[in-house]
């Protein structure tokens, strides 16, 4: 059973993997508007100090002289990077494969594919 799951859970990693990370974002980014809406003060007050750490660690980096253009493209590989192991995490969790089994699964049947 669990063998069916999570030949489920790769089809789906496959598929993610064919849209386009702009538009994996854009669609993402309205459910996680809605997210954002129900989420407790708490959150929301811990991630505006998440931005703040952010925006001092770009200070920084413009600091050393790191162009703009390398911050952004490193930023935008993360939030997709972030973006996708959520999404695959969601899926898991959907399909009741525990966490901790999945990961070693799909570590093994994707290695060498860049994630």
């Amino acid at each position: 059973m669990i063998k069916d799951k999570l030949k489920e859970l790769s089809k789906y990693i496959e598929k993610i993997d064919e849209i386009k990370p702009i538009e994996l974002l854009e669609f993402n980014m309205k459910k996680i508007e809605k997210d954002l809406q129900k989420l407790p003060r708490e959150q929301l007050d811990l991630g505006d100090k998440f931005s703040k750490d952010i925006l001092n660690q770009m200070n920084e980096y413009k600091k050393k002289e790191l162009f703009n253009s390398v911050i952004i493209c490193e930023l935008y590989n993360a939030l997709i990077s972030l973006l996708r192991k959520s999404m695959i995490e969601a899926q898991a969790e959907l399909l009741g494969i525990d966490r901790k089994m999945y990961k070693e699964e799909m570590r093994l049947l994707f290695k060498g594919k860049k994630t």
